[in-house]
């Protein structure tokens, strides 16, 4: 079991998992390109080498835990977190701790090894992004749940073990502090101005137009 630790002295907690030393292929070079791997446990035709698939798209008829699909969720192997249990708090001392209870899925985003995000078409990226919803809703009616982060690590150099496209969803039992963080400045914006600090940020910034990346009518994207 992993415990979370909090930091006396900056309130950070932070996640002590022992488990994760088993990932098979760590310091793994990185590839030039992505190849098909007859080993690949994300592969189709491989399910039996996953846990039990918590979400599956594009299956027609075919059993659970079988080929036929176009997107899979399933529990990380290797979790840093886990759903059972309780969250055990504890004091030795000054130091706090608990177990380490959350949740750690992957998004399998398509049955081809070769596939990346950024070749995918818009029906199979849009499919990854329901999915990552949907997970999201479901996780939410656990109330040992305050936080979710949804992450893609592409290639060995930024962590990912496996090469297959594959994006990680982790439910944590704590509020990081640096969310906590923005919340707090948000609120204390719109409590001494008025005004919805994103608000702002967006008329100065699409206004400005020096850090504006992209706009549409749904979205904005800028440089910090």
């Amino acid at each position: 079991m992993s415990e979370l630790r909090k930091d006396p002295v900056t309130g950070r907690w932070v996640i002590i998992s022992t488990d994760r030393r088993k990932r098979p292929t760590d310091f793994r070079l990185e590839s030039v390109h992505v190849a098909p791997d007859g080993s690949c446990p994300f592969c189709e035709g491989h399910e039996e080498m996953t846990p039990r698939e918590l979400l599956v798209y594009g299956r027609n008829g075919s059993g659970p835990d079988g080929p036929g699909w176009s997107l899979r969720v399933v529990p990380n192997q290797f979790p840093v977190l886990r759903v059972e249990g309780a969250l055990d708090r504890q004091g030795e001392g000054l130091f706090d701790k608990m177990s380490g209870i959350g949740a750690h899925e992957v998004i399998i985003e398509s049955p081809r090894h070769e596939d990346t995000l950024a070749s995918m078409d818009e029906h199979a990226v849009e499919q990854v992004l329901w999915a990552c919803r949907e997970r999201v809703q479901d996780l939410k009616r656990d109330r040992r749940f305050r936080y979710m982060i949804i992450f893609k690590n592409h290639g060995a150099a930024a962590g990912a073990s496996l090469d297959h496209s594959h994006t990680q969803l982790i439910a944590l039992p704590i509020v990081p502090r640096e969310v906590r963080d923005e919340v707090d400045g948000a609120r204390l914006h719109y409590q001494t101005k008025e005004r919805c600090v994103f608000c702002d940020i967006l008329r100065q910034e699409t206004g400005d137009g020096r850090r504006l990346i992209a706009e549409n009518a749904d979205l904005v994207a800028v440089a910090p």
